[in-house]
């Protein structure tokens, strides 16, 4: 482990977390598993059953490994042989796909609630049903707000049959999640949460009741106090809960550090790993996040859910072989899939081909109209192609699939800040920096609408607060330099240009050109105003130094630093002397 903790127990990183209790033995957390993957995979989980199967093999070997698995299936309390034959002609139809059908071989079985599986494949096959004709009437509406409208028209069917058996608490676990999703779906959000709440109580493991609360808290705009609120089961599974809701609330450190605690209790977890990876990448720790995936990769080299992510490092990181030879597998994988896409459309962009890179996630988003990291990237290239238009819609459509994802309100006041309209680019810079409150770029971005719109003073705040919060980009101290300049404070610009200057001795080319040929244009700005300020200050032995330094730059600066220096040297017959000596040889 790279935090040089492996020889902890376990669950010793997990205790506080879990109430200071440890974890439950192996053996208790693998049964817990079997026994979900068991019944989600009955019930057509598919998603939720593979993420518990893929924990359960990610935990590590035990003397109860051989041991016989006791029967778990739903339909072993089935007794009826005509029962049976319709709940396995339903789920036959479901696997191809038929939902319809599904749901009317199951519609005339009386007593339904009895069997409460043959209950939930009857109404979870209504639900998606309705769920394919909504996909399809949105697909042939143009207008974006008509799009927003369509519905799922079977919810309020399957509420009304619900409702009456969870006021007699006739659900079971799945029952109870399927009420809450379609609560969500007719947008009765409070009562769906309570209602996921029940369901995880009875029903732990299922993995999207847990990920559907979080969205749904973030819907309601709570989701910071969700945790303390909500009367959540003791049991292991929050903690995986815990995490994924510090990683939506930005909590990016405390998140990776659960991960890292629950690693050690599932040491073969691919999804730990890309969460861990997520984190990193959210910190813009990008060479520790590409370990983590490089990792994963080698665990599970046929996985392609979390790449894009992956592909995102390797763009921003400019490694174009790395990102072609990625596209190349996942191709090779599964082409069609969003993520495969992305991966391809983000190696078109880094060869500057827009337009081909915006096919690519327009694939994307034919495969998962919410597929939100498409909408962003293709919100991105059409910035790229000054298509701004598209570009806000975008952004926009991403921000409706999930409005916690600062990426899409960043992305939308770049756009209105290329318009010039820097009023309605601060609204969404603002909406981005709740979310990322520490992310210096967002207070950087502030500031310059500010500036824009001449609130000099509210722009000095935010240069502040972005230098306070690690400016990776090195913006905030040369532009708090400026703002104290034009304020008329050149003892406080002073500061700000030798903190920045300061900083550049200490990282070795930081205020270097990015050619590498001299010194950037914001430090022979910084040498060139100290050297002034200095010799109106009369320190003369810092204005020759500053000047001095100047001497090794090109432009017209270099010609100021010379004629300073020769004015010094008219002025004292200090220590400059023999430096000016050498001026005339050149």
């Amino acid at each position: 482990d790279a935090d040089g903790m492996d020889t902890d127990p376990p669950s010793a990183g997990l205790q506080d977390a879990f109430g200071g209790h440890a974890l439950p033995s192996v053996a208790t957390i693998r049964n817990d598993l079997i026994k979900a993957v068991a019944e989600l995979s009955f019930c057509e989980l598919a998603s939720s059953a593979q993420w518990a199967a893929e924990l359960s093999v990610a935990l590590p070997s035990t003397e109860m490994d051989d041991a016989t698995v006791p029967p778990v299936s739903s339909y072993n309390n089935i007794k009826s042989a005509k029962m049976y034959s319709s709940l396995m002609l339903a789920k036959s139809y479901f696997n191809m796909r038929e939902y319809s059908r599904a749901a009317y071989v199951l519609q005339h079985i009386k007593d339904l609630h009895t069997h409460q599986a043959a209950l939930f494949l009857r109404l979870y096959s209504l639900y998606l049903a309705g769920e394919k004709r909504k996909d399809e009437e949105a697909m042939e509406v143009t207008d974006p707000v008509q799009k927003c409208q369509v519905k799922n028209a079977e919810l309020k069917t399957i509420e009304a049959q619900l409702a009456g058996l969870h006021e007699k608490r006739l659900l079971n676990g799945l029952n109870l999640y399927l009420y809450g999703i379609a609560l969500r779906g007719l947008e009765l959000k409070e009562e769906a949460r309570r209602v996921l709440v029940q369901a995880v109580h009875v029903f732990p493991c299922n993995w999207s009741a847990w990920l559907d609360i979080i969205a749904i808290s973030s819907d309601l705009n709570d989701v910071t106090d969700v945790r303390a609120d909500l009367h959540l089961p003791d049991h292991w599974m929050v903690l995986f809960f815990q995490a994924a809701l510090h990683i939506e609330l930005q909590r990016n450190q405390e998140a990776r550090d659960l991960y890292v605690a629950l690693k050690r209790h599932f040491p073969e977890s691919s999804y730990i790993l890309s969460q861990v990876a997520a984190c990193d990448y959210n910190m813009r720790n990008f060479d520790a996040s590409q370990a983590s995936f490089d990792e994963m990769r080698k665990k599970d080299p046929y996985k392609l859910a979390s790449l894009d992510t992956y592909s995102n490092i390797l763009y921003v990181k400019e490694q174009s072989a790395a990102l072609s030879h990625l596209a190349r597998q996942a191709v090779r994988i599964d082409k069609y899939t969003p993520e495969a896409c992305c991966i391809i459309g983000n190696y078109y962009s880094l060869k500057g081909e827009h337009e081909k890179s915006v096919t690519y996630f327009q694939r994307a988003l034919s495969l998962n109209r919410n597929f939100t990291p498409a909408w962003i990237l293709m919100g991105h290239e059409f910035m790229e192609m000054k298509n701004t238009p598209s570009a806000i819609d975008a952004y926009r459509t991403a921000v409706n699939i999930n409005q916690r994802d600062y990426r899409a309100w960043y992305g939308l006041g770049q756009t209105y800040e290329l318009l010039n309209l820097h009023f309605y680019a601060l609204f969404y810079y603002k909406r981005a920096m709740t979310l990322r409150p520490e992310d210096a770029r967002m207070w950087c971005a502030m500031a310059q609408c500010y500036d824009s719109m001449g609130r000099k003073v509210e722009a000095l705040k935010c240069y502040e607060k972005a230098h306070r919060c690690g400016d990776r980009e090195r913006m905030a101290l040369p532009r708090l330099a400026r703002l104290h300049q034009e304020l008329g404070d050149r003892t406080q610009a002073a500061a700000h240009y030798n903190q920045m200057l300061l900083q550049g001795s200490q990282q070795r080319g930081v205020w270097h050109s990015k050619t590498g040929s001299g010194l950037s244009n914001e430090a022979v700005e910084a040498l060139r105003f100290l050297m002034v300020f200095y010799r109106e200050e009369g320190n003369l032995a810092q204005c020759e130094a500053f000047a001095s330094q100047l001497l090794d730059t090109s432009g017209p600066e270099k010609d100021e630093a010379k004629a300073m220096l020769r004015d010094l040297r008219t002025s004292s017959d200090g220590p400059s002397a023999n430096l000016l000596t050498g001026l005339g040889r050149e």
